[in-house]
This record gives C-alpha cells, structure tokens and sequence, in this order.
C-alpha cells in the first residue's frame, strides 16, 4: 500500500498558477496536518562562450544576486497565497546543470523522502505546444515516485477548497494505489468519493458485471469513507474526455480528481497520449497522478 501523506513540497516560481498550487497545499496541508515546504529552483545563467561549464562557479557570477532577488520574490508571492497563521518552510535549490533542467532538480529534491506529496501549477497547454514546449509539472510526473497534485489557474475555481473526490477506476494496480491515497484525502476533508468506470459506449452486458467487480474492489482499498461513496458508469469511446466533463458537471462541487497513471514515457505519452496526460491538460480542477 501507498505510504501515507507525511509532507507537501510546492515548487513556486511567482506564476498564477504556483498562487494556485500554494492555495492547494495551504488547504491540503491544513487537513492532513503534515508540513509544508516551498521550493524554488534557482537555475544558473547560460555560459559565455569562453566558459568551461566544468570549472564554472555560480557563486562568482554576476547575476547571482538578481536571481536570488527573484527567488525570495516568487517564495514571498507564495506566501501571500497561505493562511497567515499556516507555517511553511522554505527551501532554495540551484540548478547547477549546464543544460538547465528545474523538472530534474525538484526531482533530484524529493528524490528518497517517503510519504512526500508534489504539488505543482501548471498552465493549459493546446496542441502542438503541448508537444512542444512540455512542461516543467509534465516533466516531474516522469521522474518523480511520489504522487503529484496538478493545478491550474482556473477562474472561478478556489483550489483552497475539496468538496468531492473524483476517483476513475479500472482493475489495475495504478488504480488501486490511486484509491488508497483518494481514501486518505477523502477522510481528511470529510467528503464523498465518486467511483468512475469508464467503458464503451455500445458495450456488451458483461461489461456490467466486470464494473461492479472493479467498484468493489475499489471499495475495499478505499476504506472507511466519511461521507457516501457513489459509481458512476461512464458510456464513452473518449475516456479522459468523459472524466473532464463530469468533472465540469460536479464543479459546484469542488471536485478533485485522483487517479492513477500507467507509466508511459515522457515521448511515448506525448505522441500517443494517455488517458491521465488528457485529463490533466482539460480539467477544470485540481488532478492528482499517483504512479
């Protein structure tokens, strides 16, 4: 079984979506009375020319100070976003590596602490950027053995908030270890869980049966739950789709989504897509992947 939550550890970098995530943390770290970290990468600038990136000293360099300028800026900015009253640790890290790379630094940062939870913001990306460009929280989800809490900067969505927990489930192990955590959030917000089974739309009748198998094995890992647990079977040849649109539908809700993901590579998922890689792109709340 998972480990349970001991830590939340947000990367923040000044954005409105790293306010969101911190939004997130504040109220997750809240419930689940673990500590909170602030993390900011602070990446080196780009070598001259006539430098050797061997024998480079970042503390000689002349923006040093600039950077760490910015740094105390984005963890002030994300302070702003907590409960006065809610203490977080800060913590700077240098991305000291020639190519820069934030996505392995926070990485190579939560790298061993067992029971960590990641939580990152994230911007919508569309179509070829989203092939393109990546980004940083798509990279971590592929180097990181910890759970990780997308957010966006949705408007009229309060990140700070978790009314229900959304739990897509289908059998496999990735779900089981999703559902775990989804009882652990569950109970600690005092909210009800929605199982989802997503099937096709012209399935035969056996797939009911194997629903109702998937939802009770679902139960059984998910544990006591504080409030009531609902199915919902989702007709659908576009699974992450579905997911999103029930999603859109229970927003008065403040839905979070918890699920698991099948450990595509970072290119494989990009070229083919993943049912998690889509839902995250298109929720309209935060998403939890649980590798």
């Amino acid at each position: 079984m998972p480990t349970p939550i001991t830590r939340l550890v947000v990367p923040v970098d000044g954005s409105p979506a790293a306010g969101a995530a911190v939004r997130h943390a504040g109220h997750l770290a809240t419930l689940l009375q673990v500590p909170l970290r602030l993390l900011h990468v602070v990446p080196l600038p780009p070598a001259e020319l006539s430098d050797i990136p061997a024998n480079r000293q970042a503390t000689a360099d002349h923006d040093l100070a600039i950077r760490r300028e910015r740094a105390e800026t984005a963890i002030a900015r994300a302070r702003e976003a907590l409960d006065p009253a809610l203490e977080a640790e800060e913590r700077m890290v240098e991305d000291a590596r020639f190519l820069r790379s934030p996505e392995r630094a926070i990485a190579d940062h939560v790298a061993g602490e067992a029971g960590c939870l990641l939580v990152m913001g994230a911007r919508h990306l569309r179509g070829v950027d989203r092939f393109v460009q990546g980004s940083v929280s798509h990279g971590v989800l592929h180097q990181v053995g910890c759970p990780v809490t997308i957010v966006h900067d949705e408007p009229g969505v309060d990140p700070a908030a978790i009314g229900r927990v959304l739990l897509p489930v289908d059998g496999s192990e990735h779900a089981r270890r999703a559902a775990s955590l989804a009882g652990e959030l569950a109970r600690a917000a005092g909210v009800a869980v929605e199982l989802l089974f997503c099937r096709p739309g012209q399935a035969a009748d056996s797939e009911a049966d194997s629903a109702s198998a998937v939802f009770r094995r679902a139960r059984e890992t998910l544990g006591e739950a504080p409030a009531e647990v609902v199915e919902t079977v989702l007709p659908a040849e576009r699974f992450a789709e579905a997911i999103v649109e029930l999603a859109r539908r229970r927003q008065a809700e403040r839905p979070l989504i918890v699920m698991g993901r099948r450990g595509l590579g970072r290119w494989r998922e990009s070229l083919l897509g993943s049912v998690s890689h889509r839902v995250i792109n298109l929720a309209p709340c935060p998403v939890c992947v649980v590798p």
